[in-house]
């Protein structure tokens, strides 16, 4: 993607995303989460939840080799059962070259109905050159 020509306001992801009962326990194993509450309440652990929405914002995005996240923002409204389908959005709030860096700042969500579930920003820094044709 021609991360140049990205402006503020425009939405590059608004799909369905699912994070299954396997998602969840593979979130669960690769984190070391002993404790069992989430299984057995097949809730899906809040980081997962955002590890699944930021990796489908990334791959909208087609971050280039040596992009760095800089720092992120999240916001979780209510618990994310197993098998839910949340609808996912993600836009760009801000698109700047400072030095020789872009700063790409993206504003993410997730709602079930009408109700959020997940909310945030993330910034990733770029440096010119690496695939910002």
């Amino acid at each position: 993607m021609d991360l140049t020509s990205l402006e503020p306001g425009q939405t590059l992801l608004s799909e369905p995303l699912v994070i299954s009962i396997g998602d969840a326990a593979q979130y669960r194993a690769a984190v070391e989460d002993d404790a069992g509450l989430y299984a057995k309440e097949h809730v899906v652990p809040p980081m997962a939840v955002a590890a699944k929405l930021m990796t489908a914002a990334m791959d909208a995005v087609g971050l280039p080799a040596g992009a760095v996240h800089t720092g992120q923002e999240l916001e979780f409204a209510r618990p994310v059962a197993e098998g839910t389908e949340l609808a996912c959005i993600v836009m760009v709030v801000q698109n700047n070259l400072r030095q020789g860096t872009r700063f790409l700042v993206l504003e993410l969500s997730g709602t079930e109905g009408e109700e959020l579930a997940v909310a945030g920003r993330t910034t990733i820094a770029i440096t010119e050159g690496e695939g910002t044709s």
